[in-house]
């Protein structure tokens, strides 16, 4: 049986409510970092693949390969001006995968 959290998160200065997955603490402040940072319309798109992502992470099913191929999923979505920013909180990651 899935458990479940409330949690509160804005984009685009909106505060949002949504029921998802109890997550660890660092993927959710990831998630909240991440969805600020993508294109406006794209965070559904991002939020699902972050969360698919989360999980292969915690079945040990993200190689670094994976990681690669999510990077490339990811990259397109988000602000251009943000982009940076991401890619090195990305490399901080992928360093764990390594």
């Amino acid at each position: 049986m899935a458990t479940f959290s409330l949690v509160f998160y804005t984009i685009n200065d909106k505060i949002l409510m949504k029921e998802v997955n109890i997550m660890l603490e660092g993927q959710l402040k990831f998630l909240d970092f991440f969805l600020n940072s993508t294109i406006e319309g794209k965070q559904e798109e991002a939020k699902a693949i972050l969360v698919k992502s989360f999980a292969d992470q915690e079945t040990n099913n993200l190689s670094l390969e994976e990681f690669k191929k999510l990077q490339e999923k990811l990259f397109p979505l988000i602000k251009p001006e943000k982009l940076n920013e991401v890619k090195v909180a990305m490399a901080h990651f992928a360093q764990s995968l390594a």
